[in-house]
């Protein structure tokens, strides 16, 4: 990671937290120092004040988990003379900045997509050759240790071993030579990254969903989907390879379809996910309420589930004047945002129904809900979020707040006194189809 002039730590909030501890921790051992055959003195673990001082600052609330700075702590305290508070301080910085280095790797993210029955040999893979979207690096499946390292030497890591390939494809069912390969690098600590690359892969999964709900469909169709319930990190230090399971599956019940490739290699899809995923903006925290409500209808079992997930993800993003009737709100600001003219009273009167059944669900108790409707409402959600992310893209230059800016263009376009912003790639939408079945 390069920037390391850029790690700081509140040296004067940690001598303060660590005064008493250190001067308590130092009485306790004597003149010996630690040994480590008895328990460290002191409840450093639990040390609350100690813990808040040093997550001021953003490098270690970033990267860095807990148990991990103590064992940096206690190798500050190991390894020299008694400190004095400041000097503590001082020493801590500088060890933070000194093993840098030794938090770079690489996840690598074996992503399932549904492929089709038949033989093998006579189905054309989706990915043909790498690709990059932002950061990540999209590769096709690695067979082999020396194909696997083709990809990680571009990142600049040290190769994997056959052992260690062989092993990882043993213990993952064999993901690395089956599915499509994500990259990334990645800094911080193990136990860290662990939660920080699967909550990153979460926000890439969910821009997908969306995406390929958009323009080329979703439907089962005849094939299979494998389990991938593991990630790997490769230390670019020390060269370990090794193996983490998710919390969540890493795979589509869809196909990876040239078609969707080539929407998802669009410049907004970059754009979504780094806003998506770092921005600090209230309207794009709205955002991501929106796009985990779409991904959890998309994945639920349960029509009644799918169905209010589709409609509360909606409600994140148009919600937010307590006063204004929420029905009408919803209908007049997506179907202004997510259709052409010709489409907008049609739009307005599926938003309208589709919310007067989730009243319906939610006060009433009814639970007739058809697939027809889950699928309106993935339509009109996925219309919605495309159309508001895109919107922000074009609101995002400039002064003010996003959030206020979004709502405020809503407002004058339903009064007519400013133009739409209307994204190109509206007309490739997926038309909705609301008939009865």
């Amino acid at each position: 990671m390069d920037g390391r002039d850029k790690i700081t730590i509140d040296k004067k909030a940690v001598a303060r937290a660590i005064r008493k501890p250190l001067e308590a921790y130092y009485k306790a051992l004597g003149q010996n120092g630690y040994d480590g055959s008895v328990e460290r003195p002191g409840n450093w673990e639990e040390d609350e004040e100690l813990f808040k001082a040093i997550f001021k600052s953003s490098y270690v609330s970033r990267h860095l988990d807990w148990l991990y700075v103590l064992e940096i702590v206690y190798a500050v305290i190991d390894h020299h003379s008694p400190l004095s508070a400041e000097q503590f301080a001082q020493k801590l910085e500088e060890a933070i900045i000194g093993t840098t280095g030794q938090r770079d790797y690489l996840a690598i993210i074996p992503l399932g997509f549904r492929k089709p029955f038949g033989f093998p040999h006579l189905i054309k893979p989706p990915l043909l050759r790498q690709f990059k979207l932002g950061e990540f690096t999209f590769s096709p499946p690695a067979t082999s240790a020396k194909l696997l390292n083709k990809i990680i030497v571009k990142h600049n890591f040290p190769p994997v071993s056959v052992t260690d390939f062989m092993h990882a494809a043993r213990t993952s069912h064999e993901a690395l030579a089956r599915e499509i390969l994500v990259t990334v690098d990645a800094h911080g600590d193990e136990d860290r990254l662990r939660f920080s690359v699967e909550s990153k892969f979460r926000t890439l999964s969910r821009l997908i969903e969306v995406f390929a709900n958009l323009f080329t469909g979703t439907d089962a169709g005849f094939g299979h989907t494998g389990a991938v319930n593991h990630f790997f990190l490769l230390s670019k230090t020390t060269g370990e390879f090794r193996r983490f399971p998710t919390t969540k599956s890493l795979s589509f019940n869809f196909e990876l379809s040239e078609e969707l490739l080539k929407f998802l290699r669009k410049p907004d899809f970059v754009f979504f996910f780094e806003h998506l995923n770092s921005s600090k903006e209230s309207m794009y925290s709205r955002m991501r309420n929106a796009f985990k409500f779409f991904s959890m209808a998309f994945n639920a079992d349960d029509k009644v589930a799918s169905f209010l997930f589709y409609v509360i993800s909606i409600e994140s993003i148009f919600s937010r004047d307590k006063s204004s009737p929420i029905k009408a709100t919803l209908a007049d600001f997506s179907s202004l945002l997510c259709f052409p003219a010709e489409q907008r009273l049609n739009a307005h009167r599926m938003l309208r129904e589709a919310y007067d059944l989730r009243s319906s669900i939610v006060h009433s108790g009814v639970s007739s809900v058809t697939g027809k409707h889950v699928e309106v409402a993935r339509s009109l959600a996925a219309r919605a979020l495309y159309c508001s992310m895109f919107l922000c893209e074009n609101l995002n230059e400039g002064p003010g707040k996003l959030e206020d800016k979004f709502f405020d263009h809503l407002r004058d376009r339903k009064l007519g006194v400013t133009k739409a912003i209307v994204p190109r790639e509206m007309q490739f939408f997926l038309e909705i189809d609301d008939h009865d079945e």
